[in-house]
């Protein structure tokens, strides 16, 4: 049986045409893996953060949950809006001339205390929900806080 030599530019061209085709491959599998709905962004609202957490909760617990937020979820725009403004502070102080470090320390803490009142207001939802809550539906909600 005769043996197939190949030239040294035959092969050049045969590596090249294998690598790009291993380059496709890859490229394809990526974007495939990339645009599946677990690497999506987010909803990071309050809201979607509640709905996610009562969607793993029995029924019962889960109406606790959503109506104990409900009950605090007007006290988020204030709170947001204070957010908003002290990132507005934040920004300003970077860009301010002359700069001054006790301006930008005055926001970031203007930052950290908004953003502590949106944490609170989620927290006593959380906490008012867990105290009508059944205790399995507060095992469901303790195995939700677990790291991943």
């Amino acid at each position: 049986m005769p043996t197939l030599t190949l030239s040294p530019r035959a092969k050049s061209i045969a590596l090249f045409v294998s690598i790009a085709v291993n380059v496709l491959l890859v490229s394809a599998i990526a974007a495939q893996a990339l645009s599946a709905p677990g690497f999506k962004s987010r909803d990071r609202s309050a809201e979607s953060r509640v709905e996610r957490l009562a969607k793993k909760l029995p029924g019962p617990d889960a109406d606790k949950l959503r109506k104990a937020f409900a009950a605090r979820a007007g006290d988020l725009p204030a709170a947001r809006a204070e957010l908003a403004a002290a990132r507005d502070a934040f920004r300003q102080a970077l860009k301010a001339e002359p700069f001054d470090p006790a301006r930008l320390e005055k926001s970031l803490a203007a930052m950290d205390a908004s953003r502590t009142k949106i944490k609170q207001i989620m927290r006593s939802a959380v906490v008012a929900a867990a105290a009508e809550m059944t205790a399995e539906g507060r095992g469901h909600l303790a195995e939700r806080g677990k790291r991943r």
